[in-house]
């Protein structure tokens, strides 16, 4: 099974992704990327990094699916990952989510809300950007919000809608949804 983690910037994906990865032994899916590198971001663990010839060298050789830009980055998933085995956790676009389910097997896809757009936003300026990348992300979220709450079949592709309100019991709530999910997969 899959995991998809989907929200704006500044929500926790990242950290639900390394809670669940470390909590329920469920492997991290990386997203492969043209974009930079971030301070704390382990190539090979967080994201594989790679420039715009080797992104265009695996498009090449049908190694990758589901690709898509986010502001002037390139991403895209691995097929043979989409098509692994193994459990796996993973930070999808929202608006990649369709094309995602395609081309992956037992997704199990959620959809997060910060309680407060505010803190959302104060999470995005812990990152440390530059200012005009920071605006670009700003403005992305309050599009994003505004997109996902009109948009009745885009909801629909979530399985579960998580409201994080940043605290431990928020945190809890998210694994143990996460674990029945586990559970019923392997009992099916």
């Amino acid at each position: 099974m899959i995991i998809t983690l989907s929200g704006i910037t500044g929500t926790g994906k990242s950290f639900f992704k390394n809670v669940i990865v470390k909590e329920l032994g469920v492997k991290n899916l990386i997203i492969v990327t043209t974009r930079a590198k971030r301070k704390n971001e382990i190539k090979g663990i967080d994201k594989e990094f790679v420039t715009d010839e080797q992104f265009e060298e695996l498009k090449i050789k049908n190694e990758i699916l589901v690709d898509f830009e986010f502001l002037g980055s390139k991403y895209a998933y691995k097929k043979k990952d989409l098509n692994s085995e193994e459990n796996q956790v993973t930070e999808v676009h929202y608006s990649t989510i369709y094309q995602f389910k395609e081309n992956a097997k037992d997704v199990f896809s959620i959809y997060m809300l910060p309680s407060d757009f505010k803190r959302a936003k104060s999470e995005l300026k812990k990152r440390g950007l530059p200012k005009d990348v920071e605006k670009k992300r700003i403005q992305e979220m309050k599009e994003h919000i505004e997109r996902f709450s009109k948009d009745k079949d885009l909801q629909n592709q979530f399985d579960y809608i998580f409201v994080n309100d940043y605290t431990e019991a928020s945190q809890k709530q998210l694994i143990k949804v996460v674990k029945e999910r586990l559970r019923e997969c392997i009992n099916v």
